[in-house]
């Protein structure tokens, strides 16, 4: 039900994504992917080479899929300030929908983890939300999730590259490609450098590091509701790959 009400509410801003999109400084964004955490795999929020604590329900859906995109469960741990999970060796695909709460900013430019109408002489704020794909094992053909509306698309299967080989994507929003977006290529190591999707919505990236790679775009639209809570929208979506760190000879 909680899934269901944040995908209507993000769904609701489509007629309007296409004309309203605003920029969005890359220096504060935060993104949310599978990482290695101490000999387990945890949904890491960070940027940078920062990790950042989390309630577990922000945490709205966790689903899984196989090479074949058919999807499968993927047990998840909570724990005080993060999530594990343990996906089986069948799951390719691991993808999160994650509710970042509010955030506002007072006259004195401080920033709170709370709505709008909790904080005095709030002059804006950002319900965040997150959209994360994560490609764990080999796939056969990639493709685009459903009833995930802003995601980057890998077009040719992301788990087979290594260093230095280009990963061709697409920036879609409801299916459709969206151009003259900025795309930050390495959120981890390089998270302030930016490229832009041509008129199709693609891009093509090489892979920059020899483990965890993380694609990411951050959009910022009018907050829909007049509930006092925000002022905007921030939607971020990552796509998260794995890359050997040495070349292939053929």
């Amino acid at each position: 039900m909680i899934r269901s009400k944040l995908l209507k509410a993000t769904a609701s801003l489509c007629a309007a994504a296409l004309l309203t999109t605003a920029a969005v400084s890359v220096t504060s964004a935060h993104g949310l992917w599978v990482g290695p955490r101490l000999d387990q795999l945890q949904l890491v929020l960070g940027e940078g080479p920062e990790d950042n604590a989390y309630q577990p329900n922000m945490v709205k859906s966790l689903t899984g899929y196989t090479k074949d995109f058919q999807q499968i469960a993927i047990p998840q741990q909570n724990f005080a300030d993060h999530v594990t999970i343990t996906p089986s060796e069948n799951t390719s695909v691991a993808v999160i929908v994650f509710d970042y709460g509010y955030w506002s900013v007072d006259s004195q430019k401080k920033v709170h983890n709370a709505p709008m109408k909790d904080v005095p002489g709030a002059i804006k704020g950002t319900h965040a939300i997150k959209y994360s794909i994560n490609y764990l094992n080999k796939v056969g053909t990639p493709k685009a999730i459903p009833n995930i509306p802003y995601q980057i698309v890998p077009l040719v299967d992301p788990t087979q590259l290594n260093v230095g080989d280009i990963l061709p994507v697409q920036v879609l929003h409801e299916g459709r490609p969206m151009p003259n977006v900025e795309i930050i290529p390495d959120l981890i190591n390089h998270h302030t450098v930016v490229e832009k999707t041509d008129v199709d919505g693609k891009a093509y990236l090489p892979v920059r590091n020899g483990s965890v790679n993380v694609i990411g775009v951050e959009l910022a639209f009018p907050y829909p509701q007049s509930d006092g809570l925000a002022t905007q929208d921030k939607i971020f979506y990552q796509l998260k790959l794995y890359a050997p760190s040495t070349r292939r000879l053929i």
